[in-house]
Parts: structure tokens; C-alpha cells; sequence
């Protein structure tokens, strides 16, 4: 049930594939009128917003002006300028930074303003099917109901879990990061299929649908991956085979130290800011 402001403005600096995305869930819980988006030179917050039916401001001091919640959807080193120009607007409402490895005390510091209720969230690209995955962190100063506010914004995105955000570094390594290592791991299966004489595009269906089907049935049992693992693995049988090949060849080791040196890489960004 929707239970948001009637009367809550939205607006979002940046609408890139991830701004644009996040919007368009948004815009499932409030009417487009109640949007405004900027931010760019290539036009594509006005080209959304004409599509859309939000509004477009010429700058983004004036989008924030307009907004009682503010998502910043730039790249992490556009983060600083940003929030430079729109602080003055920024007092007494909700900032929702995107960017990886930029934590909330240095936007906090960044808005100078004591009365900003800081959240950040990290989602991942399956939020553009409203198949997401979106790790949403307040610090010491947010209260609960603004991060329960934003959270119900972002329902219609995918799924929404409010964490520490000592956390979201290590969400972003495995949730934000993992479509692509999902990504790989179909095209290495449609590669095999296709090896065994199955058409490409029959073969990316049948590799993608059995990844969605197995995600699928983790999420709604509830039932241990280890258990599920086995419950296809026949005595002697083929998939136990193919299992040992995976194990033989550092399966597990190689997902274990990518997410590893992704994390590692947020932290080093994080630290070159």
C-alpha cells in the first residue's frame, strides 16, 4: 500500500541509465508532475522528461529548489560540484546519494547544512525491469521514517533492504557489481550450448531463463543453495559431473576473489577522494 505524501516533490540531478531507471519506479508511486530532473550537457534529462511528463529545470540548483527529496544520480567524482551548487537549497529536505565509495559523512559535509537528512542507496541495473536490488543506509542523524520514505519510493524498483552502511560498500561489490558477473557466467553458458549445436539466440534464452529460474527459487524457499545444489545432483549422474568440472577449475575461488577485488577497488576510489 502506498503509504507516501500525496504532496511529495521529487527531483533527480543526473538521468543517465541509472538516474533515468530510478525515475521511472518513482514515478509508479508519484504522478510525473510531482518530478523534476536536470543535470547534463547532452540533453537527456530534457529528452526524459519530455518523454515522461516530469518537468525539466534549466539548472540543478533550480530542481532542488522544487524538491522536498533530492537523488543524486552523477558519476562519484561529479559528487562534490554537485552538491556545491545546490546546497543553499538543500536545507531542511532529503538527500538520496547513488555514488559508490562516497560515504554519507562526506556528503554531509558537502551540504553543510545540519538540517539535510543524508541517505544512500546502491542499486544495481535490473531496477530498469523492477528487478533490483537496492541496499538504502541513513547514518546517526536520518531518522528511520525518512529511510522507510525512501525505501517506499524505490519499492516499484526491485527489492529494498535498509542496512548499516558499513555494508553498502560490500552490497555494491555483490548486488551492484554482480549483473555483470551473472552477465559472464550467461554468455559462457549460451557458448556451451551453442558448442552443442543450440542456435545463439535460443541458447542466451535457455542460459538466462535457467539463472532467473534458480534466483527464483533461492528467493521464494527460502531453501539453502547448497541444498537446492544437491537436489539436482543425481548419484553418478551428469549435473554432479559438470559440478566437479566447475570445482576443478576454482568456480567457487574465482566469484570469492571478484568480489573481493571489487570491494577492494571501492574502498581505494573512496579513499583517492
Amino acid at each position: 500500500m502506498n503509504t507516501l505524501r500525496t504532496d511529495i516533490r521529487i527531483a533527480c540531478i543526473g538521468c543517465g541509465t541509472m538516474g533515468s531507471a530510478i525515475m521511472q519506479a518513482v514515478m509508479q508511486m508519484v504522478a510525473p508532475s510531482c518530478i523534476t530532473v536536470s543535470g547534463g550537457e547532452s540533453g537527456r534529462a530534457r529528452d526524459f522528461a519530455k518523454k515522461t511528463g516530469c518537468s525539466f529545470a534549466a539548472s540543478n540548483a533550480e530542481a532542488a529548489a522544487a524538491a522536498d527529496v533530492v537523488f543524486i544520480a552523477v558519476k562519484p567524482a561529479a559528487v562534490p560540484a554537485v552538491l556545491k551548487e545546490i546546497r543553499h537549497e538543500l536545507r531542511g529536505k532529503t538527500l538520496v546519494s547513488m555514488a559508490a565509495g562516497v560515504p554519507l559523512c562526506a556528503v554531509r559535509e558537502l551540504c553543510a547544512h545540519e538540517s539535510v537528512r543524508c541517505v544512500r542507496i546502491m542499486p544495481n541495473t535490473p531496477v530498469s525491469v523492477g528487478e533490483g536490488m537496492i541496499a538504502l543506509s541513513g547514518d546517526e542523524t536520518t531518522p528511520p521514517e525518512v529511510c522507510t520514505e525512501i525505501a517506499a519510493l524505490l519499492a516499484p524498483a526491485g527489492k529494498v533492504e535498509i542496512i548499516p552502511e558499513l555494508l553498502i560498500d560490500c552490497a555494491g561489490a555483490v548486488s551492484g557489481c554482480g549483473p555483470a558477473y551473472c552477465f559472464l557466467f550467461i554468455e559462457s553458458l549460451a557458448d556451451a550450448a551453442v558448442l552443442l549445436g543450440m542456435p545463439r539466440r535460443q541458447a542466451y534464452t535457455y542460459a538466462a531463463q535457467t539463472l532467473k529460474g534458480a534466483a527464483e527459487l533461492v528467493l521464494r524457499t527460502g531453501t539453502h543453495p547448497a541444498a537446492l545444489k544437491d537436489s539436482v545432483c543425481s548419484p553418478g549422474g551428469t549435473t554432479i559431473e559438470a559440478v566437479k568440472k566447475l570445482e576443478e577449475g576454482g568456480f567457487r575461488a574465482a566469484v570469492l576473489n571478484a568480489v573481493q577485488a571489487a570491494y577492494d577497488k571501492t574502498l581505494l576510489l573512496a579513499k583517492k577522494r
